[in-house]
């Protein structure tokens, strides 16, 4: 049987226990809902019928596993040097949608701080560096990134991770069935460029076994049992990408008066002298509005990184500092 294929969402089932504590939880300005009630039951399809679910999750439903996928495999590590220099690591709830709302559900509920722990407790044990996003203060930054875009599109945990200055991200995702089967999904990203380096499953049988505390340490113990392989998935590029350089992040917000045909040639002029002053520089879109890059450089100084690219402007438009964290920077063209 294929439980995952009638999984409950966990952010759906860690949010509805919260609210139902505390009733309607307020959102923050620019932040939506992450979270749907639905009509009491779900279903899933099996060889020979349709199987109801009747158990108390049941009537919550969320999928939350990220629709893009790997580039390629990654390179199967069976063993990690020591020396290996280790990324720092933010940890997250999947979400199904941009809310800010639901970046904060594990400060309120037990069961996402359960998978979140055995997540975190693997990763201290490694001695990796781990960012997480609890705190108005932590919020507050994110909300000021996003505020500052031109377009407000960008996935929140994308941002959050730039914002706190991690170099790859993890969201997790879980599910309970209605027999104690505790499944845990877990999907890691480099944060520069949002791409998916590896995603590493595992499940729990709890026996039958649904009291929430057996709940909550199968949920820490899954999450703990999936992160070797994932680990040996995030290895496998990261060793890769520290050949190419140190990645930024780069939004230019064009606020400068220019007609659609200016526009084309100040971009196209911006880009090609950027693309000069680094070892590589990729646009990932570029629109009448803004130009979206990541370019590689040996510096580890974001501020040089930041005048580089000034430089490389000013024979084209002048600059304006918008915000620069470690790993992002956001500047207007004028």
């Amino acid at each position: 049987m294929n439980f995952v294929n009638y999984a409950i969402g966990f952010l759906v089932l860690f949010a509805s226990i919260a609210a139902a504590d505390n009733g309607t939880v307020s959102t923050r300005k620019n932040a939506n809902s992450a979270y749907k009630e639905l009509d009491g039951s779900s279903t899933a399809k099996k060889s020979g019928g349709e199987i109801k679910h009747t158990d108390r999750y049941s009537q919550y439903e969320g999928k939350y596993a990220p629709k893009d996928q790997p580039q390629s495999q990654p390179q199967v590590i069976t063993s990690i040097p020591e020396d290996f220099p280790h990324p720092v690591i933010m940890v997250i709830p999947a979400l199904n949608s941009k809310g800010l709302s639901g970046l904060q559900v594990v400060t309120n509920n037990p069961l996402a701080r359960a998978a979140m722990d055995g997540i975190n407790e693997y990763l201290t044990q490694r001695r990796y560096e781990v960012k997480y996003l609890e705190g108005n203060e932590a919020l507050d930054k994110v909300i000021q990134v996003q505020n500052s875009l031109a377009s407000s599109d960008e996935d929140l945990a994308y941002l959050a991770s730039l914002v706190l200055n991690a170099d790859v991200y993890i969201k997790f995702s879980g599910s309970v069935d209605r027999r104690g089967i505790v499944t845990v999904e877990l999907n890691a990203y480099e944060s520069s460029t949002a791409r998916l380096l590896g995603t590493q499953n595992s499940t729990i049988d709890s026996h039958g076994r649904m009291e929430k505390i057996d709940q909550q340490a199968n949920l820490k113990t899954a999450a703990k049992k999936a992160m070797p392989g994932l680990e040996s998935k995030i290895y496998a590029y990261w060793a890769d990408d520290l050949r190419e350089g140190n990645k930024y992040k780069v939004i230019m917000n064009i606020r400068g008066d220019y007609d659609d045909s200016q526009i084309e040639d100040v971009e196209e002029d911006i880009v090609q002298n950027v693309k000069t002053k680094f070892k590589k520089a990729k646009v990932n879109t570029m629109t009448a509005k803004t130009i979206d890059m990541v370019v590689y450089s040996d510096s580890d100084d974001v501020n040089d990184v930041y005048s580089q690219i000034r430089k490389a402007v000013k024979s084209t438009a002048s600059t304006k500092k918008i915000n620069i964290t470690k790993k992002l920077i956001i500047m207007d063209v004028l």
